[in-house]
């Protein structure tokens, strides 16, 4: 590597450290306890929730992995994200949390 490639890598990490540590800083005045950062101080809509479920779904990993797969074994692969979409989208457990089918008596 020369000197200007270590040079602008060294540049890249300050900035990556300094920006996640002023995100942390911004981050500990709205959430003090673990239940604010657990539930996000309650300020999530289920608008931003379910932006940010379909846009974990649809990320790049889905994208390609269902790429991939359609070029491997052909279009009937296709199914298999719909329905993994389906099934996570109707699975009482995906709403409910998986401790809900304890009882607590």
């Amino acid at each position: 590597m020369t000197a200007l490639a270590v040079a602008a890598a060294f540049a890249a990490l300050v900035a990556t450290a300094g920006t996640a540590a002023v995100l942390g800083m911004y981050g500990r005045r709205s959430a003090r306890t673990t239940a604010d950062l657990l539930v996000a101080s309650r300020g999530v809509t289920p608008w931003w929730n379910a932006s940010a479920v379909c846009g974990d779904h649809l990320s790049a990993a889905a994208y390609l992995g269902t790429a991939g797969l359609m070029l491997a074994y052909g279009v009937d692969m296709l199914w298999l994200p719909t329905a993994g979409t389906a099934g996570y989208v109707l699975h009482p457990s995906g709403r409910d949390g998986p401790s809900s089918s304890v009882s607590s008596s």
